[in-house]
């Protein structure tokens, strides 16, 4: 198993309040936020982004085996949780634990398939890859970069399970080994839907066309609305029967009413006060 120095910071410790205000300050500066737990007492740290995103892209990926250095200390540990921004997919989070040579641990490698499959080259089947990862349990020395599986004598209708695959020395399996990882399916023929039998006497039969005009079916025509679309007639605005420039007595006042018949709005003016 590949091993890699990496060198770390500590991570000064902040206040609930100011604890998420340092934390981006970290991701800011091209630094990515940390901790170390296992066999001891947990520290915070903070690691460069580009230095991190270098080593997890190796041959190994996140199942390397790492020598965190923190000053003069030194802990061996592999990667325990990376979290990923939903965006950017860029790591904003790590967790390592800090193992023992001569303890088992359980990872999650991937599973790699080679080969040209007879039930694709052949039978014009399509490959399917249900499982992608399995779960493992071995020494940290003999953890493997991923499982090679080859499928170069899988057939049609046939698939490859997890009790299938060849084990690295020293590996156990610990998914389920009923769970399918590769099969190979025949494609899917879209089926015609049948069309409705017609009868022969109605084929005979010609097409009538009806004469006039055509009634407009879920229109009303405008000559046509019921009269409760109409407003009602004591709502209607009717014409004013007073004479335009006429002078009337109303409240003691004397008005002088010119009416305006295109608005029907009166216009007065006091002429003096009846005493």
């Amino acid at each position: 198993m590949q091993k890699i120095d990496l060198e770390v910071q500590p991570r000064v410790l902040a206040s609930k309040k100011t604890a998420a205000v340092g934390v981006n300050q970290l991701r800011k500066s091209g630094l990515i936020p940390g901790v170390i737990y296992g066999h001891g007492d947990p520290l915070k740290i903070a690691v460069d982004a580009k230095t991190f995103n270098k080593a997890i892209h190796g041959s190994a990926g996140t199942n390397a085996l790492f020598t965190v250095k923190l000053g003069s200390k030194k802990d061996l540990s592999i990667i325990k949780e990376v979290q990923r921004d939903i965006f950017t997919r860029q790591p904003i989070h790590v967790d390592f634990l800090r193992i023992n040579l001569k303890e088992k641990l359980e990872v999650t490698v991937p599973i790699h398939l080679h080969g040209e499959a007879p039930g694709v080259k052949l039978s014009h089947g399509i490959l399917q890859q249900i499982t992608r990862e399995v779960r493992i349990r071995c020494l940290p020395d003999d953890i493997p970069a991923l499982i090679d599986l080859d499928v170069s004598k899988l057939e049609l209708h046939h698939s490859i399970k997890v009790q299938d695959l060849p084990p690295p020395p020293g590996v156990e399996f610990v998914t389920a080994g009923g769970n399918i990882v590769v099969t190979i399916v025949s494609p899917k023929v879209e089926e015609e839907a049948p069309k409705p039998a017609v009868e022969a006497g109605a084929l005979a039969q010609p097409e009538v066309i009806a004469k006039g005009k055509r009634k407009r079916k879920g229109l009303w025509p405008r000559l046509q609305r019921p009269a409760l679309l109409r407003p009602p007639r004591e709502t209607r605005r009717r014409r004013s029967k007073v004479p335009s420039g006429a002078s009337w007595k109303f409240h003691g006042f004397w008005w002088d009413l010119e009416i305006q018949r295109r608005n029907t709005r009166l216009h007065a003016t006091i002429l003096g006060v009846d005493s």
